[in-house]
């Protein structure tokens, strides 16, 4: 029997103008379960780990160094580390880079190294090794890396469409269908966050009761609504706060806060710095601590890791 979800939290992913997908090397002790819009393909580099499913999702999977999973949108899943000394590269990326697609759908892929019923039609050690590629890649500085980090992306996502098995997927099911209503509800907030009052026309447009509300976003996503908005207006503060030409104050406008000063004070206690050092690309850790818990990670070995990975299809 399944264990029971209860909360779900959603994760906030941010991806800057000029990379493609998030990249993350780490050591991974344990996650709760959360869910997120990205695509996520996590590989081990050493040791082993453990993906689990929850709600409607496959049963738990074992992943040892060579191995890989992709988790698709909306997947809830949490992970675990068997060997505290493992290290892991996850990789994020957004469906809209499979666009165009026909409307509504979305491409569902089956991509794990430990499965056996849907086998993928080139060699899993050709996937590994463009992944650790991105990696590299994305751990140097230089402008043409960047570009290269890209590159190897878009190779891996047409080897995906080549040789991973997917389906076209559209309607939900019935167990999926409070799922699909958040999904609307979210949707209805990125649109909507400069409205006077957002939390009483959320509850409008949805015909629910406060309460009702409050019920359907705790089960699974676990955030009340207010918590909700937050973080969509802090998403999209990130996302504007790129561009180096909008003011602070347009910026706090455009996500519906009431006065620069709020807006400070709030983008600063989500994001642990202001929204100019933000702006001037300071380092910050927009996975929360609340949903990943990762362990400090011995960089010198990182990149013979991944240049062992990389040469691995070789």
């Amino acid at each position: 029997m399944k264990q029971k979800i209860n909360p779900n939290m959603y994760e906030s992913i941010q991806h800057f103008a000029n990379s493609a997908a998030k990249i993350t090397i780490t050591c991974i002790r344990s996650s709760v379960y959360h869910w997120h819009y990205d695509y996520e393909l996590i590989a081990v580099l050493r040791g082993r780990v453990e993906v689990m499913y929850g709600l409607y999702g496959p049963e738990s999977q074992k992943l040892s160094a060579g191995d890989m999973i992709l988790v698709n949108p909306k997947g809830v899943h949490e992970v675990r580390g068997i060997e505290l000394d493992n290290v892991c590269m996850c990789i994020q990326f957004s469906p809209k880079l499979f666009e165009p697609v026909p409307s509504g759908m979305k491409y569902h892929f089956f991509m794990n190294s430990t499965g056996k019923e849907f086998q993928a039609g080139l060699p899993y050690r050709h996937y590994m090794k463009i992944a650790a590629e991105i990696c590299l890649a994305d751990r140097k500085e230089s402008a043409d890396s960047k570009l290269r980090k890209n590159a190897w992306l878009y190779m891996l996502l047409a080897d995906m469409l080549e040789g991973v098995q997917y389906e076209l997927r559209q309607a939900p099911s019935n167990n999926e269908k409070n799922i699909e209503l958040v999904m609307a509800v979210s949707s209805y907030i990125d649109k909507n966050l400069t409205h006077e009052n957002l939390q009483d026309a959320v509850c409008r447009q949805f015909g629910l009761s406060e309460k009702g509300m409050y019920l359907l976003l705790k089960e699974i996503v676990g955030l009340t609504l207010k918590e909700m908005i937050d973080a969509a207006r802090i998403e999209h503060a990130c996302t504007l706060l790129q561009d180096a030409s909008i003011p602070l104050q347009i910026v706090s406008d455009e996500c519906g806060y009431s006065g620069e000063a709020t807006f400070y004070r709030r983008f600063r206690h989500a994001m642990g710095i202001t929204p100019g050092e933000y702006r001037k690309g300071v380092e910050v850790n927009s996975v929360s601590s609340e949903i990943q818990d990762y362990l400090s990670l011995d960089e010198s070995g990182v990149d013979l890791l991944l240049q062992h990975w990389a040469g691995a299809g070789d």
